[in-house]
């Protein structure tokens, strides 16, 4: 007797989803020849929402230990996206602010971003691409603490 495979668990199947979009993403990302990735697009994209803040603040925003945080900001700074500024009440940090240039970059990006998620859901319908988001969302809030 042949026994059919198991279904890959409810963990497993995000992190191949989660996966095979940041894969996407980093192609798509790639066409910009700019050499910026996903995690780029990350950190702009969280910037755009909460800057001026320190590069700690975005570290825990985009769950990143700070020297990673660092690489990505070095970048984003040579590319006229973000710069560091004395901050206005600690005067031992620095806040990053994002620049018209980097909202320019972020727009782009997002609408890569867009094309990329729309592609992942092609297959299906906008009541079911609802019930998802839905879905996920509830889980998320479930595990999230009070």
């Amino acid at each position: 007797m042949i026994c059919a495979p198991n279904p890959p668990s409810f963990g497993l199947l995000l992190r191949q989803v989660r996966d095979g979009l940041a894969r996407q993403l980093d192609a798509s990302m790639a066409e910009e020849n700019l050499g910026i990735g996903f995690t780029h697009f990350i950190g702009l994209k969280t910037l755009a929402h909460m800057a001026p803040c320190t590069a700690n603040e975005l570290a825990q925003a985009i769950d990143q230990v700070p020297s990673a945080v660092t690489r990505l900001l070095d970048k984003l700074e040579s590319l006229g996206c973000v710069r560091r500024e004395a901050h206005a009440q600690d005067r031992r940090a620095l806040q990053i602010v994002l620049t018209e240039q980097g909202r320019e970059l972020c727009a782009r990006l997002k609408t890569r971003g867009d094309a990329v998620m729309d592609y992942a859901m092609r297959d299906l319908s906008p009541d079911e691409r609802a019930l998802l988001l839905s879905l996920l969302t509830r889980i998320r809030d479930s595990l999230t603490p009070p």
